[in-house]
């Protein structure tokens, strides 16, 4: 018996074939779709992670400005001063209004011997940056075209008791000091080859110095300090203190130092600090369009723009601030 055998015809193998390829290319599709979706979600945890400890961290570190201070009125020459603004030396108003020396600077020039150089003050954009590992003004961002300084903040304060830990993890053992911590930006050594500029964390160096006898320097005061949040951008610092007739107004470390107008010898009182960081994901999210490395971000007053590279690879960027009350700086209104 005669058996038929069939196959394919051509077309149909051709129409089998494109069917087959746009499948493929569908999935393939859906695959790179779901790889960018799962890296920027990666990328968003990874912001979320870092910055919710790191600010938590730094917010419960500021609450301690002023604490067990001798008055609750915190300004530029507040004896053990919860922000560290002036040392023995600073330039800026260091008599009173009738040309005395009598004003204390936050760092006590009575207790303090050598004056602690000004950029390990709290400092801000506008004011002479120094070199690491004081502050140098690290960071990724420029605004109106020229590159934009990051900010640092000092604040000081006693332990109410002994056992806790300063910021660099050392132990506190005694009561009788004052403990120094300053908040910045520097270069980060363990950084990935391909990342797109420089790699910058916020970092915290911690010093102390005892309340009694005569303390000639900060110690263990001016290094590289402790890495407690890696991958900021920019960090910036303004303290929101009290004007002459009892409003509210907010001000960098800068425009607070130089602003005299309504205050005799010393700056308004300080009574909150506000923080604001642009942080990035640590690891990159691919070569994504929708994610641009010369974004623009609003951090507190500043318009900021991420600095160019080369560098193709994208990170995901966001912005993350909070406001901190000084409680220990709320108490009796003195003059």
């Amino acid at each position: 018996m005669k058996q038929l055998q069939a196959g394919f015809t051509l077309l149909e193998l051709m129409i089998s074939l494109m069917l087959g390829l746009i499948i493929v290319a569908a999935a393939s599709m859906l695959f790179i779709t779901g790889q960018k979706s799962y890296m920027l979600q990666q990328g968003s945890g990874d912001i979320q992670d870092n910055a919710n400890f790191g600010l938590d961290y730094i917010v419960k570190d500021v609450r301690l400005a002023n604490l067990d201070a001798v008055d609750a009125v915190l300004n530029d020459r507040s004896y053990i001063g919860g922000v560290v603004l002036t040392s023995s030396s600073f330039s800026a108003r260091i008599t009173d209004s009738t040309g005395t020396l009598n004003i204390f600077s936050n760092l006590d020039e009575k207790l303090i011997g050598p004056s602690v150089e000004v950029n390990l003050l709290s400092r801000s954009s506008g004011q002479a940056a120094g070199t690491a590992p004081a502050w140098s003004g690290a960071s990724n961002v420029q605004a109106n075209g020229a590159d934009l300084a990051s900010d640092q903040l000092v604040i000081q304060y006693r332990p109410v008791e002994a056992g806790g830990f300063d910021c660099e993890g050392r132990e506190i053992t005694t009561t009788n000091q004052v403990i120094v911590q300053r908040y910045f930006l520097r270069e980060d050594a363990n950084k990935d080859s391909g990342e797109p500029n420089k790699a910058l964390a916020l970092a915290c160096d911690a010093g102390f110095y005892p309340i009694a006898g005569s303390p000639v320097a900060v110690s263990s005061y001016g290094d590289a300090g402790e890495i407690i949040m890696k991958r900021v951008d920019y960090l910036r610092f303004l303290l929101g203190v009290e004007n002459a007739d009892g409003t509210f107004r907010y001000l960098s470390v800068k425009d607070y130092l130089d602003g005299t107008s309504g205050f005799a010898s010393t700056g308004p009182r300080i009574m909150a600090v506000q923080i604001g960081m642009l942080v990035r994901s640590n690891a990159n999210v691919g070569v994504d369009q929708l994610i641009k490395n010369d974004q623009e971000f609003q951090v507190l007053d500043k318009a900021v723009k991420v600095k160019s590279a080369a560098n193709k690879n994208k990170y995901v960027r966001q912005v993350v601030s909070q406001e901190v009350a000084l409680r220990n700086a709320l108490g009796g209104r003195g003059s």
